[in-house]
């Protein structure tokens, strides 16, 4: 039934009492509009001027810090890079001095590995006999010696060092190029397999023997080391790295002089990611890949932001480019900084070009800038807007203020749906007459509200007392539910919950029922064995968590005579008694480890062995095992068997709890008011509308089981055929009576302490019967108001009470429970009745009501 409001009344009816056009607040309004009309427009013209001279000022000298960051990291990767290539310069030099020892060699190399020098690949050492060659590979972390018979595999051929470093003065250097090395494999184990890698050899001539005759000493490092160096400085892990940067894609990459691009920044945690050019590479058009090195890239005359800068790196010139483009990750401009990574052949010779890098910085820090200047100017603009109005509204209120706050006060009304009388200060002669006229409506409109909420009260009694229609129960959903008449309920869950049974049945196979306590397990695993081929044959129910771990086992197995003491005869056990039907087994989780591990092997070999025989049985057993427990939770705690939870969980039906499907309330209740009429003696018993809305409402966690009682004892308790809404026992309603009842003796007691009269209780049978029966009786009279207290009395109001106040006014009564939750802060019940009591006592609020239903009325 909808819920009459009296306040629709003056909602409705009174249309005075709206904000109308005439009303004061609207003429306030209009000379506001007229002066922020004109202010407004050059407010905002003078802030967005000066908001866009502060942006182009801020993104100049923000392009400007850009590009210092982009050319002191490109400086600094290739300072670095060019540091490594002078170290593997004075390495070589430094073995070359020990040039003919493979012991030395291999020691020099091993130390440099062990340090952590991951960039060295191999050590040559090639004599300029035929004999006396020496090849040291890194490989894995561990240094190998290739034989001599083998050297003529590597590639490319090594003795090419011979034509390459002719001419080499002794102390110089050569570096190669890149170049795509293969060695035999280090392994005797696995001699056909090819190690490879891109190095960089470094060449210089020795002559141990001094005979003139001068070999040659080769330093190979790993490409993908020098690689590695790019990729930290483009990291979080960068020296350089002094803020955190945005999102956007940055890379570094090398190209040789002659304009091919070499290998570019990778993840630097995947250190062992092969060469790659695809970021550089990307929107641009040229060739891709020459013979010793398949990824390296060499752009059209067409990109000439590239060629410039391959131009300047060839002239040892470092610089920095505004690349402009509308294929690259959406940005338009971007900073391409370059720079030249040098190499001495000679200690303290002329540095040599060898290398060029690129840093691409892809960065919208310009633009997010613009973004936050947006922002920054909308909150300015909002600001002045509003420090405005605040302005001209504080002008304009000393004019309209009688008026708007009389508009405010019966506005009140409208959000509160709660009318009192206006008791405003005189602002004149006009103001006052217009008050008298409201309040003269208000008292009318109250009288109204309040004999609307009678009959309503009175109308809504009646009908909670009327018979409930329970017996027209849904149709079952699905084809073939219908025949499950042991699982009663409606809804797409219990429909479900049938079809899961049926197709279960029709399957030969083991179920897993999970369901809470009291959803119908049991109903469940009986009705998957009616439906079933099994259905001849008997069904044997076992509640693990009744039986001890010994006596689960002789239940479950048996036992043969003499097995142990007081065996006296043989005992089948459940799965030979059951043997061509159905063992369903409850509450499987509190099986012991012992019974799990006797379970799996008789479900995996439909086997079984009475204690004391020994010799095995064969079964034919269908299993339905039952639990409420979290079984995948048990098997991460050790508590349960996970080989026997997939060997149960063949099926898995669901049973639902009753919460989730309270539309087969109604039939639930129908069909266990049947039963209960035949344990009580009693017909056509019905419950009310009441009472089914307050079955509906509860959230049962004790599901259909504790549904079950609840009727139960409502049908042994109720004094007519019809069981109203108080005969309805609760769990949680009967704990928190037990809790207002001992809040209700604090009560008494502060009452007494206090010295105040309290009214005679009623009589023992008359609560009972109020709580039973809802029938509206004549109006009490209401509680004499204390008349209004001056302004002192609430003076000495304590902060509490001070700031529960107002709302208490507001609302019109209070609790001792709302009273604790409007003040908040954990306040304990007696101290919250202490309070309200003196409040009563300066006159501020009038006490109504006993126990759980004593209220506080504003007096005032």
């Amino acid at each position: 039934m909808q819920k009459i409001d009296g306040s629709r009344l003056y909602q409705g009816g009174f249309p005075f009492l709206s904000r109308g056009p005439a009303s004061g607040r609207s003429a306030g309004r209009s000379l506001r509009t007229r002066l922020l009309r004109l202010l407004l427009p050059l407010v905002v013209l003078i802030l967005l001027v000066s908001g866009y001279v502060g942006y182009q000022v801020s993104c100049q000298y923000i392009d400007i810090a850009l590009d210092r960051n982009v050319r002191v990291q490109t400086r600094a990767v290739a300072h670095n890079v060019s540091a490594f290539l002078e170290k593997c310069r004075k390495d070589l030099l430094y073995i070359a001095q020990d040039a003919g020892s493979p012991a030395e060699m291999r020691k020099f190399l091993a130390r440099k590995v062990a340090a952590g020098d991951s960039g060295l690949r191999e050590l040559t050492y090639l004599s300029p006999d035929a004999d006396g060659h020496t090849l040291l590979v890194v490989e894995g972390g561990e240094v190998f010696q290739v034989p001599a018979e083998k050297l003529t595999g590597v590639q490319p051929d090594p003795f090419g060092a011979f034509e390459t470093g002719a001419g080499l003065a002794p102390g110089e250097v050569l570096l190669t190029p890149v170049c795509y090395s293969e060695y035999p494999s280090p392994s005797p184990s696995n001699a056909s397999r090819r190690v490879a890698a891109h190095v960089l050899r470094l060449i210089t001539p020795v002559d141990p023997d001094g005979d003139g005759r001068p070999g040659y000493m080769i330093l190979g490092v790993d490409v993908r080391f020098v690689r590695n160096i790019l990729s930290l400085y483009n990291s979080p892990r960068s020296p350089l790295w002094a803020y955190p940067r945005s999102d956007e894609v940055r890379f570094t990459y090398v190209f040789d002089p002659e304009g091919w691009m070499l290998f570019q920044s990778e993840d630097p945690d995947r250190e062992n990611l092969p060469l790659s050019t695809y970021l550089p590479r990307a929107g641009m058009d040229g060739t891709l890949g020459r013979p010793e090195l398949d990824v390296a890239f060499r752009p059209n005359a067409g990109n000439s932001d590239y060629w410039q800068a391959v131009a300047a790196i060839r002239d040892d010139q470092a610089g920095l480019l505004h690349v402009h483009s509308e294929r690259m990750g959406g940005t338009k401009t971007y900073a391409m900084a370059y720079a030249p990574v040098h190499f001495s052949p000679v200690p303290g010779g002329p540095r040599q070009v060898y290398w060029g890098l690129v840093f691409m910085d892809r960065s919208k820090l310009t633009l997010a800038a613009g973004f936050k200047h947006l922002d920054a100017l909308f909150v300015i603009t909002l600001a002045a807007i509003a420090l405005m109005w605040i302005g001209i509204y504080f002008a304009t209120r000393i004019v309209t203020r009688p008026i708007v706050r009389l508009s405010e006060m019966v506005g009140e009304f409208r959000s509160t749906g709660r009318m009192r009388r206006i008791d405003l200060r005189p602002a004149g002669y006009e103001t006052s007459l217009l008050t008298g006229a409201i309040n003269g409506m208000i008292d009318i409109i109250s009288q109204q509200a309040e004999d609307l909420r009678l009959r309503e009260r009175s109308l809504r009694g009646y009908t909670m007392k009327e018979r409930a229609n329970i017996d027209a129960e849904p149709a079952p959903e699905g084809p073939g539910l219908d025949i499950i008449p042991e699982i009663v309920g409606s809804g797409p869950k219990v429909a479900r919950f049938k079809s899961d049974i049926l197709k279960a049945a029709q399957a030969d196979v083991d179920v897993l029922i999970i369901g809470e306590t009291g959803t119908g397990k049991q109903l469940a695993a009986e009705a998957v064995h009616t439906h079933s081929a099994r259905a001849a044959k008997p069904i044997i129910s076992i509640n693990c968590g009744a039986l001890d771990e010994n006596l689960l086992l002789d239940t479950l197995f048996g036992h043969v005579k003499g097995a142990f003491t007081d065996s006296r005869a043989d005992r089948k056990g459940a799965f030979v008694e059951a043997h061509g039907g159905t063992l369903f087994l409850d509450e499987i989780q509190a099986a012991s480890p012992k019974v799990q591990q006797a379970l799996l092997r008789a479900i995996a070999e439909r086997k079984v062995k009475p204690l004391g025989s020994d010799k095995e049985i064969e079964v034919d057993v269908r299993l339905i095992a039952a639990t409420n427990a979290d079984l995948p939770a048990l098997i991460r705690e050790g508590r349960f068997r996970e080989d026997l939870y997939f060997r149960l969980k063949v099926i898995t039906v669901y049973s639902p709890p009753l919460r989730e499907h309270p539309e087969s309330i109604p039939a639930l209740t129908r069909h266990y008011l049947r039963q209960v009429e035949l344990m009580v003696g009693r017909r056509d018993l019905g419950v009310s509308r009441g009472a089914m809305e307050k079955l509906r409402g509860y959230h049962w966690p004790g599901n259909i089981r504790e549904l079950v009682n609840a009727i139960t004892r409502a049908a042994v308790m109720a004094e007519s055929d019809v069981i109203q809404a108080a005969d309805i026992r609760l769990e949680q309603e009967a704990a928190a009576e037990a809790e207002d009842g001992a809040l209700a003796q604090a009560e008494e007691a502060v009452f007494v302490l206090d010295g105040l009269d309290d009214p005679a209780p009623a009589p023992a049978d008359e609560a009972p019967r109020a709580a039973r029966d809802p029938e509206p009786e004549p109006r009490p009279k209401a509680p004499e108001r204390a008349p209004a207290q001056p302004r002192e009395a609430v003076s000495r109001l304590n902060e509490r009470q001070r700031r529960a106040y107002p709302e208490i006014l507001r609302r019109g009564e209070i609790s001792r429970q709302a009273y604790q939750d409007l003040v908040g802060g954990g306040l304990p019940a007696r101290t919250a009745i202490y309070d309200l009591q003196d409040m009563v006592k300066k006159g501020l609020l009038v006490k109504t009501g006993r126990g759980p239903a004593t209220r506080y009325l504003a007096g005032g």
